[in-house]
């Protein structure tokens, strides 16, 4: 099977997907009704209102959230050699949840895009942090996974804290730390169209760089890479597009640890490929998830994080136990 084929099946799954969330749901639409408001054939319908308010920017949000956290897993796994990299997981989602704790709990106010701004900034923080600590220490995988997972771990509990002195809602924690895109907007959807765009631009462009730090920070530098720069600038990129994710949908874990490995048994081990295959297949598990979320328990939803776990977290045992 050639890799347009995949690439072709991938898109078809996704477009499969796109249209269980628009077909399926709590609000017993019939699909004339459905059809009539996706054409918007009579303003102001109840069918125009779901489909193109709660529906479509839910489903473009979920997207764009899975595209970031796949892109955003990768340049982690490219840019460190760490085949258990996930930007949540790692603790760079950390910082965005922290600073949307505080907006959560009121002890900050501002607007909508300095929201989108604060939460960019805390997560991209967090990554320099952890490419500080990373640059200091040769460290092997499991003591960087485990360095972030603690990174992570703290993150979570101090953004718990500020929401419990806040006195929020259990659904507004549950929707922050376990994912949910039940708030997704058109405003939501473009700040992250952007955002993902441009770092899916970058990434494609310094791709290149990645195949000899692959294999050591020694040829890099014979090859006239810099890996400390280059390593620098990814995580840069990562702090930038985990922020967005969880300003658009909370902490969602596993989605960039699993989308580079799938790529990679689909598309091969290209950096190029890996980029495009793991934005696609993150776009795909966090659409599903979220289906799966919205549509098992309806009217009532579970988490989204709750089902990328299930199916995250064998995976790191897996790998963690393949690794020496």
């Amino acid at each position: 099977m050639t890799k347009a084929i995949r690439y072709f099946c991938l898109v078809a799954l996704l477009i499969f997907l796109i249209l269980i969330g628009l077909l399926m749901g709590p609000g017993n639409l019939s699909t004339s009704e459905i059809l009539s408001g996706l054409l918007r054939s009579e303003e102001g319908s109840i069918g125009q209102t779901i489909v193109w308010t709660i529906r479509i920017p839910r489903i473009l949000v979920s997207i764009l959230a899975g595209g970031c956290l796949g892109l955003a897993g990768v340049l982690i796994q490219l840019s460190t050699r760490s085949n258990l990299g996930d930007p949540n997981l790692f603790g760079v989602g950390g910082g965005a949840a922290i600073f949307l704790s505080a907006i959560t709990a009121g002890i900050i106010t501002i607007g909508p895009f300095g929201v989108f701004l604060g939460a960019i900034t805390s997560s991209l923080l967090v990554s320099l942090i952890l490419f500080k600590l990373i640059s200091s220490k040769d460290l092997s995988p499991i003591k960087l996974a485990i360095m972030g997972i603690a990174v992570g771990a703290l993150t979570v509990s101090i953004g718990t804290s500020i929401i419990s002195h806040g006195r929020v809602f259990p659904t507004q924690v549950i929707g922050l730390v376990a994912g949910s895109f039940t708030s997704s907007t058109w405003e939501i959807f473009r700040y992250l169209l952007i955002t993902f765009i441009a770092c899916l631009a970058i990434t494609m462009v310094i791709s290149k760089k990645f195949f000899p730090m692959m294999l050591s920070d020694t040829l890099s530098r014979s090859l006239g890479v810099d890996p400390i720069k280059t390593r620098g600038f990814s995580m840069s990129l990562v702090g930038i597009l985990t922020g967005a994710s969880v300003y658009a949908g909370g902490l969602i874990g596993f989605v960039g640890l699993i989308s580079p490995h799938i790529s990679r048994k689909i598309l091969g081990n290209s950096p190029l490929q890996l980029v495009v295959g793991s934005s696609l297949i993150g776009a795909i598990a966090t659409l599903s998830s979220d289906q799966i979320a919205r549509l098992l328990f309806a009217p009532t939803e579970f988490p989204v994080g709750m089902a990328t776990t299930i199916v995250g977290a064998p995976l790191m045992m897996y790998l963690a136990l393949k690794l020496k």
